[in-house]
């Protein structure tokens, strides 16, 4: 595997090449443990019940062995990986991910979340990754998203699959998409109270419970978060509900209701300037205070799903609905009333082809999303005059199909693809500026992936695979927000090479993926005619390294049985221009190329302690390449009990030197002075958080 040489001055993981050394020389098909991703910490303690699995869910252990049929970067993320500290943002679950870039914004659920370079402009909402509960998709149909209606605490586990890796939800996105899945009564603790509080007035508690009872089988949670927050006017609250009830009808057949509610208000401290984060970090951008920039809205969720199994072949149908009456007070106030509505059948086989091993999948999405978008003139975080009204209509439509052929009983060649139909309808009924600017617009796609899969040992896979990734613009590129519907704005494309391995050993587990993605027409938000629109780029390229690294470097340290694990994950990608017109081959803006996090564990029974560090380098701020956003190195701690029942406290510090630091940026607008824009998003100080949690 060749490295980039701009890659190999910075990767300073000479334990993985030691570890990986030492692992091929001793391990063996008899003692060799099942492919796995990156090891939890060895405090953890699975939490298992004598009870039979779910057909319509999968477990965390079948995850995993469903993420070892997958030639290309994927990633299963249990539940305890996250529940030993504090379990709040996207930061919490997904910051020991490799390949995954989670920049929050002010301490809070809303963060700018991207998966080899995906959505780059945004720094608000989400694109460029299918957000998904339960295998139904958490984004509108137009492929905007948001966090508020996901709970940490009440999940069972989380898949990542990064680019054309997503293909069995559908995805097409150059970032692929990430799958959170809830318990059952199949796999819960009878009863799940946690309660956790610190700094900046933050408090979190969860009530749950999950039960069976012959053919039924139940989960219900409840939850309540809020804090005041490390910035003014950033107070966040949120009150969540999700339940689902299984009823396994035959041997083989299953259905599951899933029913979620969630009511989020989220205040907007906005970007600073320089000189404004210099003087002080812990303050609102005025503007956003005068304002009263916010978000608010419910959220309503209701989904079912039927698996059917015979033989080798299984078959899954479902249906979806969410609601969301948007309540967004910025430049001006955004009142947005959603309904989507989504459907899915996907077919599975087994059976042998021609005396070979084979795996055959095909399947069908489809989603519509409604939307009425009205903006008014804000007045003090109140709506004023009526300025534009408009009903939005996005279509989706993904047929895809992929067959696994181990043409030797190590080695499996994998052929798929996935044909896209997507329609974005805007009916305008009154702009007050723009007069009527009503359209619509399809785009469609053809999308092959072709990737090889070898079982090097029982414990250690290598794998590769070319894909085709197709990403059309959600209405917020379309330029909505100016009232106007261009035309003339092309779906984004890429084409991605990956390689990578994972596996384990006794004393460690790996994964490690090396990608290029060669993109045309990327979306990004340029200076047109004298102000900023989304527009096509050229050309442009994506290069990264994801790697995760889980090493148990002592054993019987102080104890018998007490380990000493060496976590870490680091993420590199270099995005750039490819001999652009106006700026070359400049680094696009906006993203770290290095994110590095380690933590040094020290376990024993069930107690844990240890320090942690995060670093990430310092990124551009505008497309000249001319202002930078600054490195920050931030230093942690956490401590506590945890086993499979009963009792569970912890310690979770973090930013323990207090840094001032900017995790993420706006992109800064061509046609302005750069110093003088509102840019940068200060992250929290010195922070302190503990929690107890009891599970029977």
């Amino acid at each position: 595997m060749t490295i980039h040489p701009v890659a190999a001055r910075h990767v300073r993981l000479p334990i993985l090449v030691t570890t990986l050394a030492l692992c091929a020389a001793r391990l063996s098909a008899e003692d060799a443990p099942a492919p796995t991703p990156p090891a939890k910490p060895a405090e953890t303690i699975e939490v298992s019940a004598e009870r039979d699995p779910a057909l319509t869910t999968a477990t965390t252990a079948a995850a995993t062995e469903e993420l070892g049929r997958i030639p290309g970067g994927a990633t299963v993320i249990g539940a305890e990986q996250w529940m030993g500290g504090k379990a709040s943002t996207q930061r919490d679950l997904l910051g020991w991910t490799p390949g995954v870039v989670v920049q929050p914004r002010f301490g809070a659920e809303e963060a700018r979340l991207s998966i080899r370079g995906s959505g780059i402009q945004r720094t608000f909402h989400l694109r460029g990754i299918q957000l998904l509960q339960d295998g139904f998709s958490l984004n509108q149909a137009d492929g905007a998203g948001d966090f508020q209606a996901i709970e940490p605490t009440t999940l069972d586990h989380i898949e990542v699959y990064r680019g054309a890796n997503a293909l069995r939800y559908g995805a097409a996105s150059l970032g692929g998409a990430i799958n959170y899945v809830s318990p059952t009564g199949r796999s819960a603790p009878l009863a799940d109270l946690r309660l956790e509080a610190g700094s900046f007035g933050y408090v979190r508690g969860t009530a749950a419970t999950g039960d069976q009872q012959g053919a039924l089988d139940w989960y219900v949670a409840a939850s309540g978060y809020q804090q005041e927050g490390y910035r003014e006017h950033s107070e966040q609250r949120n009150v969540r509900g999700t339940a689902n009830v299984g009823w396994r009808i035959a041997e083989h057949v299953e259905n599951r209701l899933y029913l979620a509610a969630s009511d989020s208000d989220s205040e907007l401290p906005g970007a600073l300037t320089r000189a404004q984060y210099n003087a002080d970090p812990e303050q609102a951008n005025p503007g956003n205070i005068t304002g009263d920039q916010k978000r608010d809205y419910p959220f309503y969720r209701i989904a079912d799903v039927l698996a059917v199994t015979w033989g080798s072949a299984r078959l899954e149908a479902g249906v979806s609905w969410t609601n969301k009456d948007l309540f967004h007070p910025i430049f001006q106030v955004i009142d947005q009333y959603s309904n989507d509505f989504a459907g899915m059948v996907r077919f599975t086989s087994t059976a042998p082809l021609a005396g070979f091993t084979n795996r055959f999948t095909l399947g069908v999405d489809g989603a519509i999303g409604l939307t009425n978008d009205q903006r008014f003139t804000n007045v003090g975080g109140q709506k004023g005059a009526l300025q534009a009204d408009a009903d939005l209509t996005a279509t989706n439509l993904a047929l895809y199909a992929e067959d696994q052929f181990h043409v030797v009983p190590a080695v499996a060649i994998i052929v798929g693809f996935q044909a896209v139909h997507t329609t974005r309808e805007y009916d305008e009924e009154f702009n007050l500026i723009a007069g009527d600017q009503s359209g619509d617009i399809d785009y469609n796609a053809l999308n092959p992936k072709v990737g090889a899969l070898w079982q090097v040992t029982p414990a250690t896979q290598v794998y590769g695979n070319l894909s085709r990734s197709f990403e059309p613009p959600s209405f917020g590129e379309l330029g909505t927000f100016a009232g106007e519907f261009p035309s003339d704005i092309e779906a984004q494309t890429a084409w991605t090479a990956e390689l990578g391995t994972r596996g384990a050993c006794r004393d460690a587990a790996w994964e490690l993926t090396v990608y290029h993605a060669w993109v045309s027409d990327e979306l990004l938000a340029y200076d047109v005619g004298g102000s900023q629109r989304t527009v096509n780029a050229d050309r442009t390229t994506h290069l990264g390294i994801e790697a995760g690294l889980d090493v148990t470097v002592l054993r019987d340290l102080a104890a018998k049985g007490d380990q000493l694990v060496l976590r870490q994950v680091y993420t590199w990608g270099r995005f750039r221009f490819d001999d652009d017109a106006d700026y070359g081959d400049n680094q696009i803006p906006g993203m770290p190329e290095h994110v590095y996090r380690v933590e040094l564990l020290w376990t024993w029974d069930a107690w844990f302690v240890g320090p942690n560090l995060e670093w990430q380098s310092g990124f551009p701020v505008d497309f000249a390449n001319t202002t930078h956003n600054d490195r920050y190195t931030l230093i942690g701690a956490r401590a506590g009990y945890r086993a499979a029942r009963g009792l569970t406290v912890f310690v979770d510090a973090r930013n323990l030197a207090d840094e001032d630091h900017v995790p993420t940026t706006n992109l800064a607008n061509p046609t302005q002075a750069v110093a003088g824009q509102a840019l940068y998003f200060p992250g929290d100080g010195l922070s302190v958080v503990g929690g107890v949690e009891w599970r029977y």
